[in-house]
């Protein structure tokens, strides 16, 4: 059974509406840097991007957690000295360019 996408799906809206409002103030940012978490997500917005004339330049593909050490609170009184904690992050970092204008 699939999981559900509740982030990822908030994060699919988001997206469009910038798209979406790009569109309706006729103000299209260049260069436009996007950050995914996952390939679904990146081409759902690069599909719309590209309708509106932006073209990926670069992606650079990163790991998708990040990870630190930090000491326990108690100072080791409990028997741990330290606790790892790692957090998801975006791991595809994507800039976009607009293409240039055709004039007749």
């Amino acid at each position: 059974m699939p999981g559900t996408r509740i982030a990822g799906s908030i994060r699919d809206w988001i997206n469009a509406r910038d798209v979406r409002r790009m569109v309706r103030k006729q103000t299209f940012p260049d260069p436009l840097v996007r950050h995914y978490f996952d390939l679904a997500e990146q081409s759902r917005d690069e599909g719309t991007l590209l309708g509106i004339g932006y073209m990926p330049v670069t992606k650079v593909e990163t790991e998708p957690y990040v990870g630190v050490t930090i000491p326990a609170s108690t100072n080791g009184a409990g028997g741990n000295l330290e606790r790892r904690v790692q957090r998801r992050v975006a791991s595809i970092h994507v800039r976009y360019e607009r293409r240039p204008e055709v004039r007749a």
